[in-house]
């Protein structure tokens, strides 16, 4: 069975909440609209990666029982993740952002989380990499966060769609998302990247 190519590389199963099948699409034309800009975006940085090197998608969309999973295993998933490609999530009312967007949050654009295969990249080298080719225009993301989890040890790049190819520039102003960001506590805390 072929499978549906969201990019010459990458498939649309990769960007499916976790347990999907290999079949998985995209369940309106906004996801997939939001699954085609990520994938020819991450497309772009595979291609400037070294020979024999490749990206795998690690997580795409989320589910509740995605979230709930990553909590259990001592990530700090936010309520406001563009991983949740646009499904509105509840927000908490001691929260700001509560104020700002009310009771649901709606307005996530579509993320993915990666790290490298192929070679000796470390993840820290393709963050590097893609952070390059958004500042020099290649590449059009509106979030890239290295992270790091040292209860596991685990390192990966986050990759976020530019919310300006799916939203309206009023929106994206109450967003106000910074661009280049670095976790090493799992997510808990969060510093600005500048190359």
């Amino acid at each position: 069975m072929a499978y549906k190519k969201a990019s010459e590389h990458f498939f649309f199963y990769e960007f499916s909440p976790s347990g999907s099948s290999h079949d998985w699409l995209p369940p309106n034309y906004v996801v997939e609209k939001m699954i085609r800009s990520l994938a020819s975006n991450l497309q772009i940085v595979r291609d400037n990666m070294p020979a024999n090197s490749f990206l795998i998608i690690t997580s795409g969309m989320r589910s509740l029982d995605d979230t709930l999973r990553l909590i259990k295993n001592g990530y700090h998933p936010s309520a406001t993740s563009d991983h949740n490609y646009g499904m509105p999530v509840s927000i908490d009312q001691q929260s700001p952002k509560y104020k700002i967007f009310g009771q649901y949050y709606s307005y996530s654009v579509g993320a993915v989380d990666c790290i490298p295969g192929g070679t000796n990249s470390t993840a820290f080298d393709v963050f590097k990499l893609a952070v390059r080719l958004t500042k020099e225009n290649k590449t059009k993301f509106g979030q890239v966060i290295y992270e790091e989890n040292p209860q596991t040890g685990s390192k990966w790049i986050h990759f976020g769609n530019d919310p300006l190819t799916i939203l309206s520039p009023d929106i994206v102003k109450l967003i106000a998302r910074e661009q280049f960001l670095k976790s090493v506590d799992g997510g808990k805390t969060y510093q600005s990247y500048t190359a």
